[in-house]
């Protein structure tokens, strides 16, 4: 009988401890422009994540996944004179949804905070926002958005291209997780 209750409890805390839903086809977005010029904007739907049933949440793309209405612009973003993504090939959100708890979601949106820290270009900051999350079917969609400040981290905008690129970058995050 002592066995059979310890089996239960090692099966039942593996259980526990693996309770997640995760993705590698996430939607990352960001728009940086300006209304003197062409769009920058960017989309990188090979964004993977990890939110556990804690609140604990991992979001990680590559940065040449981003991808750009134009090739040149693409170039010139992963350039070692912008993002440089030879020597920073990731960007990286670590942070935790508060009050989550997916085992009780439904197909009606609720609201929560994620606080976090943002990697991006070899400097990490700290980012909170709120998050849409709901049931879909058999995933999780959670939506979010948030802005980043350019000089946040560590990118200089040459003053003849200040007309040209915000300097605060807003960020869409669209992840459906099973």
């Amino acid at each position: 009988m002592k066995s059979k209750l310890t089996l239960l409890f090692a099966l039942l805390v593996t259980l526990i401890a693996t309770a997640q839903v995760s993705t590698k086809t996430g939607t990352l977005k960001f728009e940086a422009s300006t209304d003197n010029f062409e769009p920058v904007a960017a989309t990188n739907n090979a964004t993977s994540a990890i939110l556990k049933e804690d609140g604990s949440i991992v979001v990680l793309s590559l940065i040449k996944g981003f991808q750009f209405k134009k090739d040149l612009m693409q170039k010139h973003f992963n350039s070692s004179k912008w993002v440089d993504s030879k020597k920073f090939p990731k960007t990286k959100f670590v942070g935790k949804v508060t009050g989550l708890d997916l085992s009780t979601l439904s197909d009606k949106a609720a609201t929560y905070k994620i606080n976090g820290k943002l990697t991006f270009h070899g400097v990490t900051n700290d980012v909170a926002t709120t998050a849409t999350i709901s049931k879909v079917d058999e995933a999780v969609k959670l939506i979010a958005s948030f802005s980043v400040e350019v000089a946040d981290y560590g990118i200089n905008v040459k003053s003849k291209l200040e007309a040209k690129i915000a300097k605060t970058v807003n960020i869409e995050v669209d992840l459906t997780l099973k």
